[in-house]
């Protein structure tokens, strides 16, 4: 007779967020950051220096701190790259947020995921006007400091100064990076390879060949009456995106993990999904199909209704085609139903941070979660009639939060979709 042979089921750890590090055009901290963007002022103004360079109005979102800033001026040449120090600063914060000692941190089980869309943009700038100068000789330039320009740089910055030996990973996805780099993370604890990852993306990208070919591709936004009202999601009037710059990052433990050393998890990831729209470099499908495919199987996977929604952080750009696509996604996925469920744009506030819009936003959406109250779309003044959800336009929100969704998308097609749920719910 065979041997008995007893199968048990394997369960996959579940993922909280217990600690929020944030550098934003707003402020430089992650509760500054949050009182400013509630208060409905817009932190984008004029790039003067750009605007000269680029020959017509240029608005931005500048971090406020210029050793931070990828347009100081200030700045010494060949140090590090602005989104080094810009992920560094961050990530300190979010350790403290979560109470983490970094000296009694397991290092063989915490690794980092830190996501750039393009590298250290600013520092190859540098690189290149040296190499075009006759006034700065060569052995000037660390010989190193290329290295610092890579898109892994970020994460192996962070690995090194906390001396992590788990992972080491550093997604590249256009403007959905943030919001990937979030889901690979909590793939990391489910597969049980890690119990601890440092989470999200950083961008320091207001230099000219950047933004040079943003205007030529005609999405940064014109014809301002105001750099502060340069972007306006879902208004008629809206023609562009403004580009910020900034870091969001997080810390993602596994449950079992978090409550042994007597953590708050702000929320727990019930579960993200990554899709694809490839119907043109920078158009999506009018019809929206992939993106409304995307939502309805990441809450199918996590098991969540739409009824259950109480708000949905958008990506909202602020140009004509993106506005449209992700408002036709949610009435495809939602059908009536999408027009009751709150949501917003924050980019209208503090501009498009490109790669580290998806990880910033939500770090905001999680702070929504925490205080009950749902942040408003800044300049949504004349609503297109195309865009017909409820974006939360100009003023803020008081409502209970239980469970948030998150979407993302760049250039190239790339969507993500992510889901929250407050931790008191989760108890």
């Amino acid at each position: 007779m065979p041997p008995t042979i007893l199968v048990t089921e394997q369960t996959s750890p579940r993922v909280v967020i217990t600690g929020i590090g944030l550098i934003t055009p707003y402020a430089v901290g992650r509760e500054q950051s949050w009182q400013q963007l509630l208060s409905g002022h817009s932190a984008t103004s004029l790039l003067q220096n750009l605007s000269q360079q680029l020959g017509r109005p240029i608005a931005g979102g500048i971090i406020p701190d210029p050793e931070l800033s990828s347009t100081s001026l200030t700045r010494s040449p060949f140090q590090n790259d602005p989104s080094l120090d810009l992920t560094l600063k961050a990530t300190s914060e979010a350790i403290a947020d979560a109470g983490l000692d970094p000296g009694q941190l397991s290092r063989e089980s915490a690794g980092c995921v830190i996501g750039s869309s393009k590298g250290g943009i600013a520092g190859y700038g540098e690189l290149a006007a040296a190499t075009h100068s006759r006034q700065r000789p060569s052995d000037s330039i660390p010989p190193d400091f290329w290295l610092q320009c890579l898109p892994h740089a970020c994460s192996q910055a962070v690995s090194a100064r906390y001396g992590l030996k788990g992972a080491a990973l550093t997604p590249v996805s256009a403007c959905a990076t943030g919001l990937s780099s979030i889901m690979r993370a909590a793939d990391l604890i489910r597969d049980g390879v890690c119990d601890t990852v440092i989470a999200g993306s950083a961008d320091a990208s207001l230099v000219p060949a950047v933004l040079g070919s943003f205007q030529r591709m005609g999405v940064l936004a014109t014809d301002f009456a105001s750099p502060e009202q340069a972007c306006k999601p879902y208004d008629s009037r809206r023609n562009g995106f403004v580009v910020g710059e900034g870091a969001g990052i997080m810390i993602l433990e596994s449950l079992e993990h978090a409550l042994k050393r007597n953590a708050t998890p702000y929320a727990e990831w019930l579960g993200g999904g990554l899709g694809a729209d490839s119907t043109h470099l920078m158009q999506f499908d009018p019809a929206a199909q992939s993106l409304a495919r995307l939502i309805i199987d990441t809450l199918q996977r996590a098991e969540v209704s739409a009824e259950e929604l109480d708000y949905i952080n958008l990506h909202g750009t602020g140009t004509q085609i993106n506005d449209v696509y992700e408002t036709r996604a949610l009435q495809n996925a939602f059908g009536e139903l999408a027009k009751s469920i709150p949501c917003s744009s924050l980019k209208g506030g503090m501009g498009h941070l490109l790669g580290a819009a998806g990880s910033v936003e939500l770090g905001f959406t999680l702070l929504a979660m925490r205080d009950h109250t749902i942040p408003a779309t800044l300049n949504l003044d004349q609503p297109d009639p195309q865009c017909d959800l409820n974006y939360t336009p100009r003023i803020a929100v008081s409502r209970p939060i239980n469970t948030a969704l998150k979407l993302s998308f760049g250039f190239g097609g790339h969507l993500v979709a992510g889901l929250l749920r407050n931790w008191q719910e989760c108890e």
